[in-house]
């Protein structure tokens, strides 16, 4: 089966499309910058589809460390919509601690 590039399905590509890079990289900086997180510590940016009926097609996800705790964030939007707006007011920010249990939505 061919994709709309004309490309062999089975092998497409599984990272992120090449034009939503530079929109990682400025939402993890916009993160970054938001809730004061060290340049030693990692942040992780996706966009991924969403899946559930009713919900965006996509939506960006966010894991990141601060302090040795971990984070993580869901924006229904895709990265390319997101903007310092989107952000949860810095205070929320404990609410964001990842317990590893499964996501709301």
């Amino acid at each position: 089966m061919l994709d709309t590039d004309g490309n062999v399905d089975m092998f497409r590509r599984l990272g992120a499309p090449k034009n939503v890079l530079s929109d990682i990289t400025r939402v993890e900086h916009l993160i970054r910058d938001h809730f004061a997180i060290p340049e030693t510590e990692i942040i992780l940016v996706s966009e991924d589809p969403g899946l559930k009926p009713g919900f965006p097609l996509k939506e960006t996800n966010a894991i990141f460390w601060k302090e040795d705790v971990r984070y993580k964030l869901k924006i229904f939007a895709p990265v390319a919509d997101v903007s310092s707006n989107d952000l949860p007011l810095t205070w929320l920010l404990p609410s964001l601690e990842d317990t590893g249990e499964l996501d709301c939505c």
